[in-house]
């Protein structure tokens, strides 16, 4: 079962564990300014999980919001963690990734964290941005694609800069959440 927006999974009978992947959403780019190219956003990080879960209790999933991109004299945004909780003490949590500034790009998300077994991965950091007009600072790219399923395009990815005087920088892609058993 896959989420790109907030949602529940109710466990069947006779599941008490669900396998969870779980990314967190990417920063936004900044905008460029003067001579220079916004730098891109950080990818958010990745939360490969043995979750326990109780049948028919439910388990909420809080897909996280990419960042901003910056516009005006703003930065960009960082992204919101992605979080699963099974409603019995235990949270899977894949952290933002950082939101840019002119000079700096934003860094990865830390990967987060697993109650149970599993593995953790940081998000790539953004790049800077290119002293050429036309080019911005690449977005950071999340750590892996999947496991079962392949994350949808975007999915947290770290917004690019801003290319140019005055253009802002795009949004870090939201956050994504597979649940299987």
């Amino acid at each position: 079962m896959e989420f790109v927006d907030d949602g529940e999974f109710v466990p069947p009978a006779a599941v008490t564990t669900v396998f969870v992947q779980a990314w967190g959403a990417g920063g936004g780019g900044a905008v460029g300014g003067g001579a220079i190219t916004g730098a891109g956003g950080g990818a958010g990080g990745l939360v490969w999980c043995v979750l326990p879960v109780q049948p028919g209790t439910p388990v909420a999933v809080d897909v996280g919001a990419g960042g901003a991109g910056g516009a005006g004299a703003a930065n960009g945004s960082p992204g919101t963690p992605t979080e699963v909780d099974n409603n019995l003490g235990g949270v899977v949590s894949a952290d933002g990734g950082g939101g840019a500034s002119l000079l700096l790009p934003g860094t990865g998300g830390t990967g987060g964290d697993c109650p149970g077994q599993g593995t953790v991965r940081e998000g790539a950091d953004g790049l800077i941005g290119n002293p050429t007009p036309g080019a911005g600072g690449q977005g950071g790219r999340p750590p892996v694609d999947g496991v079962v399923l392949p994350a949808p395009p975007g999915a947290g990815e770290g917004g690019d800069g801003g290319g140019d005087t005055d253009v802002p920088g795009s949004a870090g892609g939201d956050g994504y959440v597979v649940i299987w058993w």
